[in-house]
C-alpha cells in the first residue's frame, strides 16, 4: 500500500472517481490525497519544461489556448479493494482542437501487446514473478519525436 493510504483502509473499489476538481475537493477523507496528488503532477510537469507563461497581451492573434483539466482516479488493490493511490493527470481539452490546423500527429508511449507477451514468455520460462509498476507521466518522459 502507498505511504499514507493506510488510514483509507474502510475505502475500497466502490468510491467513485471524481468526475471534476470540485467533486474531488469535496471528499475531504481523500482531500490531502488529491491535492498532494494535483502538486506533484504540476511539479512534474513544469520540471521537464511542458509550460510557458504567457501574458494574454503578449499572445499573437493566430497564437491558441487550449483549456485543460484534472483526471482523477482512485486505484485500488486488486485482492484486497482497498485504496493505494489516488492519481491525478492534467490533460488537455481536445475537443476544441482541429487536426491540421492545431495538430498533426497523435502520439502515446503504449506497448504493444507482442512486447508484453514476450516479457511474460521470458518470465514464465525462467520461472519469474513479474510486478506492474506505474510510471508518473510516463507520456513526458517518453522520447520526443523529431521535428
Amino acid at each position: 500500500m502507498t505511504e499514507g493510504y493506510e488510514q483509507l483502509a474502510d475505502i475500497d473499489m466502490l468510491e467513485a472517481d471524481p468526475n471534476n476538481r470540485t467533486e474531488a475537493l469535496r471528499n475531504q477523507r481523500l482531500l490531502p490525497f488529491w491535492i498532494d496528488s494535483e502538486n506533484k503532477e504540476m511539479a512534474g510537469l513544469w520540471s521537464k519544461g511542458c509550460f510557458e507563461k504567457w501574458k494574454r497581451n503578449e499572445l499573437k492573434d493566430n497564437d491558441w489556448v487550449f483549456g485543460s483539466r484534472y483526471h482523477y482516479h482512485i486505484k485500488c488493490d486488486g485482492s484486497t479493494g482497498q485504496v493505494t493511490n489516488c492519481k491525478v493527470r492534467l490533460v488537455v481539452m481536445g475537443h476544441t482542437m482541429k487536426e491540421g490546423e492545431d495538430y498533426n500527429d497523435e502520439f502515446a508511449p503504449v506497448p504493444h501487446a507482442t512486447a508484453a507477451r514476450a516479457i511474460i514468455s521470458i518470465a514464465a520460462a525462467l520461472d519469474l514473478e513479474l510486478h506492474s509498476c506505474d510510471l508518473a507521466q510516463a507520456f513526458v518522459q517518453a522520447d520526443k519525436l523529431d521535428e
